[in-house]
C-alpha cells in the first residue's frame, strides 16, 4: 500500500530520508520533489525497478532517463562533460539544467539512451540532494506524469496521476520552479537544445558562443 508522507522541504527530517533511501536501495518505486518537478525515483542499478518505471510512464526504454547526482564527483562516474558543458554546469549546477553526455558505463536497459548517451543533474532542492546523499548513489529522476499528462509540482498532483503504482511519495511542497530542466544534448556538434524548460534557450545559446570562443 502506497504510503505518502510530508516533510519540511528546507530541513527534512533525517529520519524519513533514510526510510526513502532504503526503500530505494531495495529497489522500491518512490515518488520525490525536485526544484522542478515530482519525479519517479529509484535505483538505476536496479533492472526490475527500472524496468518498473519504464512501465509505469509507459516510456521507451531506448529513450533513457535522467539520472540525479549529489556533486560533481557523481556526475564523474556517469558521463565524460566536454568543455562546454563544464562552463554551463558551472553556471547552472545545482538547477534546472540537464546535461546529455557520453555515458561512462553500462545500466541497465531503460537508462541510456541513443548511442551510449546519458542524462545527467544535479537538482537544486534540499530533499532531493539528502535523499541521493543518503542512498549512496545517482537515482533515477524522471517526472512523475503519465503520458502527455503535466509533469506534477505537488505531491497531490502527482499522486493523482501515479499514487496507486508506486510503493512511497515524499511530500515537500510546491516545487521551486513551474517548468521542467532545460535540456542539453553534448553528444551533438554542436550541442542542441532539446527541451527549453526553468532556463531559457537564449540565455543557454549565448553561454554557448562565449565557451566556444574561449
Amino acid at each position: 500500500m502506497m504510503r505518502q508522507h510530508r516533510i519540511d522541504p528546507e530541513n527534512p527530517d533525517v529520519h524519513v530520508i533514510q526510510e526513502v533511501a532504503t526503500l530505494i536501495r531495495e529497489g522500491k518505486v518512490v515518488i520525490i520533489p525536485t526544484d522542478t518537478a515530482y519525479g519517479l525515483t529509484g535505483n538505476p542499478s536496479d533492472a526490475p525497478a527500472v524496468q518498473r518505471i519504464l512501465t509505469i510512464k509507459n516510456r521507451v526504454a531506448k529513450l533513457g532517463m535522467p539520472l540525479l547526482a549529489v556533486n560533481r564527483t557523481q556526475i564523474q562516474d556517469l558521463v565524460t562533460l566536454p568543455p562546454q558543458a563544464e562552463a554551463l554546469t558551472a553556471e547552472y549546477w545545482p538547477g534546472a539544467l540537464t546535461i546529455i553526455a557520453p555515458a561512462c558505463r553500462e545500466f541497465p536497459t531503460g537508462i541510456l539512451g541513443p548511442q551510449m548517451s546519458l542524462a545527467v543533474r544535479i537538482p537544486a532542492h534540499p530533499v532531493t540532494l539528502a535523499v541521493i546523499r543518503a542512498t549512496g548513489t545517482a537515482i533515477i529522476g524522471t517526472s512523475a506524469n503519465k503520458p502527455h499528462q503535466p509533469s506534477p509540482r505537488t505531491a497531490d498532483a502527482a499522486a493523482a496521476q501515479l499514487g496507486d503504482q508506486v510503493d512511497y511519495i515524499l511530500d515537500a511542497g510546491p516545487t521551486h520552479h513551474t517548468a521542467d530542466s532545460t535540456i542539453i544534448n553534448f553528444t551533438t556538434d554542436p550541442p542542441e537544445i532539446i527541451r527549453e524548460g526553468a532556463i531559457s534557450r537564449s540565455v543557454l545559446e549565448r553561454l554557448l558562443k562565449t565557451a566556444n570562443r574561449e
